[in-house]
């Protein structure tokens, strides 16, 4: 091999190196315009990744340039193979294939599958265009500049026209598809000139300054200040401060409070609660140093109602947090808006009220009388945009939204055809809406490093059982190896991710079209039951640590969940929509301090909207009035349970629904006038509606419900209308809680 050809193979690994780097550079630059700043370990794996594919190709194009020039196939040195055109022609190749595969392939309209037809047919032409466009501007002394300008140019109308759910451009722009596509080529073609012009301006500035000691060590010093800038705020970012002004002093001889919620968990799939399974071992020891209440109901069947009564004591309709279910009438009124533009976002905001400041929390409490306050939480309606944030002096709320970064780059899209990187993603808790108990765990270990020597309350909310179920190794096999193929053909074609598979396929069970098999249903259940274990495994680990910093003694600890989940039993799947004994008993648990010797089971009805009153009674703090909750021991108040509906729901659970217990019975109460009465003592599976046989009980039951309703005025406390920024709307629809 000779000088020549090492050199033709050289210079092609050279620029196809540089120009998928400048590729990735110009990716992660759109990254940070567009969307929230990337992980700075993703941004240099996205560029490692790119300069090694870079470099392959180009030794790869070279080794084949070399083939041609020793086969004689051609009589010039094939030099036009190695410059970076191709290498870019081929970028936009790709991203137009993708789009293809993605979504026209699996799209099920004609028109869908022509126009992607027609793009990938058009995006061939640069392969052959580009070529001949730079051997001009080389002669004319200015393909270099004319290749930087190019990047960003070509960038932008792939990865906007490809990128359709992004908006961009104005609303009143957007008048037709010809219209958006016809601006975005213009303003590509602005682009190039802008970014063409500037480097020409740059290569005179440098040509002027280039005598200049200052300008090499300005070159490197410049950008390399502005990287550290950006890592700074970057890594700086805290997490939210809801701390108030005016604590009290610290509460001497008081004990600490920890409120654990294991999002997700019906207490039927807890072992010390009679599961077959041996889900919870590590809480099955605490339980035994505590008191387990066997008949512990949530108050609504979703994590925002569930945990705002927890914090005030109040059920659904009092404390306000809840959906609307008026933004149906807003989402008539854009559904008849036929041909027109609205804003998502805009519906999905009015469709969500956040816990008022009217309403006095615990941590407020607490905190004002000198306790330290902390929530480390796991899933998206927990966060301090909901109002749950109030009274605490430190919120950690930090996502680590992998997931978003792989997903807007190129490479690994090609990647995700092959390996599902969403289900890895996902696995580990680097997702847009779930954290792993790893990551709470590490978070809660360090703030109590620091914060353990001074009465503290610490709220946890581990989220690993909620959707999707993707417990990590060993886990995921621990109740024996599940075929994820069962559910794979629901996923859109290329798509290979389990984590789509199952979306889809509850959506499908949701909607009515498809009814959840046995497989499908031993597959979720397995993989559910893995994922508590894996909590569980967590959970032993926290209360390992809390003995080593020797706290755990003098800590009043509550284990509890703030709904369960549903796997077929009345035609559904997932959470909310019904008030079912699947979705509201839930475990709960309480250890007190070793120096209170309560033990045991208790059998009796017991509330979560008790823990507000129980916590304060126990630490001696007076009780707001106007509240709904009373002591766990005492209480007597109605065991109620509500569920608002959300626009996007099928019409048949478009309805508000109550539940009321009354010893074996329970009456749900809906706004459409389907009542429902069941004997759960004979009838624990709520298979037989006694509604027509047994009438006057029934009725007994809704004046129980009239009394309360009466008891306060309508419509109580009302948070406003959370403003869904679309980070938080991205994890929701990620869970499946917004359309």
């Amino acid at each position: 091999m000779g000088n020549k050809t090492i050199h033709l193979i050289g210079k092609s690994s050279y620029l196809w190196f540089i120009g998928w780097l400048s590729l990735g550079l110009v990716e992660v630059g759109f990254r940070l315009t567009l969307s929230p700043p990337p992980l700075p370990l993703m941004v240099v794996l996205t560029l490692t990744v790119y300069s090694l594919v870079g470099a392959a190709l180009g030794s790869l194009i070279g080794s084949v340039a070399f083939l041609i020039q020793r086969l004689r196939w051609c009589q010039k040195t094939p030099d036009h193979l190695a410059p970076l055109a191709p290498c870019i022609s081929a970028l936009l190749f790709l991203y137009a294939l993708l789009f293809f595969l993605r979504g026209g392939a699996s799209g099920s309209s004609s028109h869908v599958v022509f126009k992607s037809i027609f793009f990938l047919s058009l995006s061939i032409f640069p392969l052959f265009l580009f070529p001949f466009f730079f051997r001009w501007m080389d002669r004319q002394g200015r393909a270099f500049i004319s290749y930087l300008a190019l990047l960003p140019a070509l960038w932008i109308v792939s990865s906007l026209a490809l990128n359709v759910n992004r908006k961009i451009l104005p609303p009143m722009l957007q008048v037709s598809t010809i219209s958006r596509v016809f601006l975005l080529i213009l303003g590509s073609v602005l682009c190039f000139f802008l970014f063409y012009f500037l480097c020409s301006a740059g290569r005179r500035f440098l040509s002027r300054w280039k005598g200049s000691p200052f300008l090499k060590p300005g070159l490197i010093i410049l950008p390399l200040a502005l990287l550290l800038l950006f890592l700074f705020f970057l890594l700086s970012k805290e997490d939210h401060d809801g701390r108030k002004k005016g604590a009290g002093s610290v509460p001497e001889g008081k004990p600490n409070i920890l409120l654990i919620t294991l999002d997700t968990v019906r207490a039927d799939h807890v072992s010390c609660y009679g599961y077959e399974r041996q889900t919870t071992p590590n809480l099955d020891a605490f339980s035994r140093e505590g008191v387990l209440y066997k008949n512990a109901y949530a108050t609504a069947p979703w994590t925002l109602s569930s945990h705002a009564s927890m914090f005030t004591g109040k059920y659904p309709t009092r404390h306000g947090a809840n959906f609307n279910p008026d933004s149906i009438q807003i989402a008539k009124y854009f559904e008849n808006q036929k041909g027109q533009q609205f804003d998502m976002m805009d519906l999905n905001t009015r469709s969500i009220f956040k816990l008022s400041e009217e309403n006095i929390t615990l941590a407020e409490i607490l905190s004002e009388r000198g306790y330290r306050t902390a929530g480390i939480i796991g899933g998206p309606f927990t966060a301090s945009i909901f109002g749950l944030a109030q009274g605490f002096d430190y919120y950690n709320e930090s996502f680590l939204d992998v997931e978003k970064d792989t997903s807007f780059s190129l490479i690994y899209q090609v990647i995700d055809l092959f390996f599902s990187l969403k289900d890895f993603i996902a696995q580990h808790g680097y997702s847009a809406a779930k954290r792993s108990a790893s990551q709470l765990n590490e978070a809660a270990f360090q703030w109590l490093e620091k914060k353990h020597d001074q009465p503290f309350f610490l709220f946890i909310n581990y989220f690993d059982p909620h959707t999707p179920y993707v417990p990590p190794p060993p886990y995921d096999g621990y109740f024996g190896k599940t075929d994820k193929g069962i559910i794979a053909h629901h996923s859109p074609m290329t798509d290979s991710s389990y984590v789509t598979a199952e979306s889809v396929l509850m959506f499908a069970v949701i909607a009515g079209s498809h009814h959840l098999t046995f497989e499908e249903k031993e597959l979720f259940v397995s993989r559910y039951d893995g994922e508590i274990r894996y909590l569980d495994h967590c959970l032993g680990l926290l209360l390992e640590k809390l003995k080593a910093l020797k706290v755990y003694d003098n800590t009043l600890i509550i284990i509890t969940s703030d709904h369960g989940e549903v796997f077929g039993e009345h035609g559904l799947v997932s959470h909310g929509r019904t008030l079912y004994e699947e979705l509201l008993r839930v475990p709960l648990v309480i250890k007190y301090p070793s120096t209170d010797p309560r033990r045991g089971m208790v059998e009796k009805q017991v509330s979560l909207v008790d823990l507000f009153s129980t916590i304060l009674s126990f630490l001696g703090y007076p009780i707001p009035s106007g509240i709904d909750g009373g002591i766990l021991a005492k209480s007597d108040h109605p065991i109620i349970a509500e569920w608002y509906y959300k626009w996007w729901d099928p019409e048949k659970y478009k309805r508000n629904l109550r539940a009321v217990y009354q010893g074996k019975y329970k009456y749900i109460w809906a706004s459409n006038g389907m009542n429902e009465l069941y004997d759960l003592e004979n009838d624990p599976g709520e298979k037989e509606n006694l509604i027509q046989k047994s009438p006057q009980q029934a009725r007994a039951i809704q004046v129980i419900l009239d009394t309360w309703l009466n008891s306060f005025e309508p419509p109580g406390t009302k948070g406003a209308a959370v403003k869904i920024n679309k980070s938080t709307e991205e994890k929701l629809r990620a869970l499946g809680y917004v359309r």
